[in-house]
């Protein structure tokens, strides 16, 4: 991952081929020159194209990273969340929601690559390379689903975390897919877009403190 010291932000669970990619326009921002780091606090990036997209970035230091994407509105609950808790040393991937299979519009559309891309980021600028990597792989909402079809989800998962670096092991006598690794170990992915519109890799160079207008 590479990183342009001179822009640190600063202050205080694959896709379709329906249509031609459409260039998009990003909205203004405006970001502060700090010292090197990722302060506590919210960052916000969003792009207009056919359709509007918005990405938040939470971090608290020693609780979480959490990334929330927004699409065509910023009123109410986000449409795709993904949360990472923060420990002394080592960082637990939590849950990754809204993208899921019963979400077709947000599913392998990319939605869930931009959140963990911009995670990735984050967590490589406030943790060590060594810090580890916890997390168990699992989706209880499709329980109910016919064993082939939770079969071939689970499988599009291991397939989806292992891009970024992420090893899977199977433990207990369960099989229970865990999550592990280090931080320093994570790779994030450059190309392919969002719903054909958005990149799936965004710099966090380009968000900014400022709150995007709803317009």
């Amino acid at each position: 991952m590479t990183f342009n010291a001179d822009h640190l932000l600063g202050e205080s669970r694959f896709k379709s081929m329906g249509e031609m990619p459409r260039r998009s326009r990003q909205l203004p921002t405006r970001l502060a020159h700090n010292p090197p780091g990722l302060r506590p606090g919210e960052y916000f990036w969003g792009a207009r194209a056919k359709d509007r997209l918005w990405v938040s970035l939470i971090f608290i230091p020693d609780q979480k990273i959490q990334v929330d994407l927004w699409w065509n509105t910023l009123i109410g609950a986000p449409v795709v969340t993904l949360c990472f808790g923060l420990y002394p040393h080592s960082v637990e991937f939590g849950e990754l929601s809204g993208n899921g299979f019963n979400r077709p519009q947000f599913h392998q559309k990319g939605f869930g690559t931009l959140a963990v891309n911009t995670a990735i980021q984050a967590l490589q600028l406030i943790c060590s390379p060594n810090t580890r990597i916890e997390g168990l792989l699992s989706n209880t909402e499709e329980d109910g689903l016919p064993t082939e079809e939770r079969n071939k989800l689970a499988e599009e998962r291991r397939i989806f975390w292992s891009r970024f670096g992420v090893h899977l092991i199977a433990q207990g006598p369960l099989n229970e897919i865990y999550l592990c690794g280090t931080v320093g170990e994570l790779a994030t992915l450059r190309s392919g877009q969002v719903a054909h519109q958005f990149p799936r890799f965004v710099p966090l160079a380009s968000f900014s403190r400022t709150r995007p207008e709803l317009a």
